[in-house]
């Protein structure tokens, strides 16, 4: 009988050999035996070593999307909600792999493709605060570059945190981010 593959340990072992050894030394041989398969089953699962990245990408994202974000009509309890929910795949393992993937995307173009997922979620996002923009709680202008003046600081907090964790970087104070957000662009 086959030896069942446990996605999530693939994943899991993918990102931790990426933040170890970079793309370039994230080889397949590594990635298979950190995930306790053979380098052939990874290949006939998952195809190319970027598109295996790709999805455990994907698969970080979607660990996290038990709690939504969806438009309730109470816009600082909804903008403090993705910012709690970018906080936490940041702080899983995005914190490092984003800026690693982001490094390396110039000479790998393969890996453009992992930024989809991120992308996806922003504009879903951007989805929300252009119902916000439409109610006329929140003042006009493109709804992604909002949300990127939204999740910035949450995201430059995230990654020096995790960069250097004995650096005195203060935990991210939400409700004082959203309120500072509203109070920059409220009609």
């Amino acid at each position: 009988m086959a030896k069942q593959i446990n996605d999530e340990q693939v994943y899991e072992a993918v990102l931790s050999v990426l933040l170890e050894k970079g793309y370039a030394g994230a080889t397949t041989k590594l990635i298979a035996k950190k995930a306790g398969i053979n380098e052939v089953t990874l290949f006939r699962k998952y195809g190319s070593k970027s598109e295996l990245v790709a999805a455990a990408v994907a698969h970080q994202r979607f660990k996290f999307d038990h709690s939504p974000v969806e438009y309730t009509g109470d816009v600082t309890a909804d903008l403090a909600k993705m910012v709690s929910f970018h906080s936490g795949i940041t702080a899983a393992h995005a914190g490092r792999l984003f800026p690693l993937i982001l490094a390396e995307m110039v000479r790998y173009p393969e890996l453009r493709e992992t930024m989809r997922v991120p992308h996806e979620q922003i504009k879903t996002f951007g989805a929300i605060i252009g119902r916000y923009q439409a109610d006329g709680v929140i003042r006009a202008g493109d709804p992604v570059l909002m949300v990127t003046t939204l999740l910035g600081p949450a995201i430059v907090n995230n990654m020096l945190r995790s960069a250097n964790p004995e650096l005195a970087i203060p935990p991210l104070d939400v409700a004082d981010l959203v309120d500072r957000f509203l109070k920059g662009n409220q009609t």
